[in-house]
């Protein structure tokens, strides 16, 4: 749920002009947006004001720390691409690209973040853009707002590699049912009080 008022902020902060793209401007989106979020969804009301407080103060940070000066490249498009090496096909979303002098930089905002999610998404980048476009980011920028923390990653073409192992070896278990178990995630949705701005958001 967070995640998704995160998502809504910064795509309705990078379709702002220049000029309105303010502090107040972000405060007040992640004002509407929040208010489908419930205390009762939360661990505690301690919790659920310390997710509110460290969200707003690092989006805050992380978006008016450098004025942007154009319109992204891409903002929460979707992409598909049919993979010779996986002969399947690829589908990834970005949330925000932007310009950088012969090249392109990635951000990426999420609520929470590890090492091992920042590296995967590092490869699965690496492999798309590769693939899609020839040509790597210029850099990869992962914020992790409940921390306040940016990771940085510059790609190269062994990130690219190892992002087709990755994928790869998805495949081939995704391929053999009996290696995993299918959980019933419909039940789960259905408990979820935000079921319905989440099901608007995908039409």
């Amino acid at each position: 749920m967070v995640q998704s008022v995160v998502n809504q902020v910064v795509s309705r902060y990078y379709k702002l002009p220049p000029i309105s793209q303010t502090t107040k401007k972000i405060l007040e989106f992640i004002d509407d947006q929040w208010s489908a979020i419930e205390v009762r969804q939360f661990e505690s009301k301690i919790h659920y004001y310390k997710a509110l407080a460290n969200i707003t103060d690092h989006l805050l940070q992380c978006l008016t720390t450098e004025r942007i000066e154009n319109p992204p490249l891409f903002l929460y498009e979707k992409f598909n691409m049919n993979m010779d090496e996986l002969g399947s096909e690829l589908s990834l979303t970005f949330e925000v690209a932007e310009w950088s002098g012969n090249s392109f930089i990635i951000k990426k905002y999420l609520v929470d973040t590890d090492e091992e999610m920042n590296l995967l998404f590092n490869n699965m980048i690496s492999v798309f853009c590769e693939k899609a476009f020839g040509q790597l980011p210029e850099r990869i920028e992962i914020y992790s707002l409940m921390e306040g923390k940016k990771e940085t990653f510059i790609p190269t073409k062994k990130d690219v590699s190892g992002g087709l192992e990755y994928l790869n070896m998805i495949k081939n278990i995704l391929q053999e049912p009996k290696k995993y178990l299918k959980t019933d995630s419909l039940a789960v949705c259905k408990s979820c009080s935000y079921q319905k701005r989440c099901y608007e958001g995908l039409i």
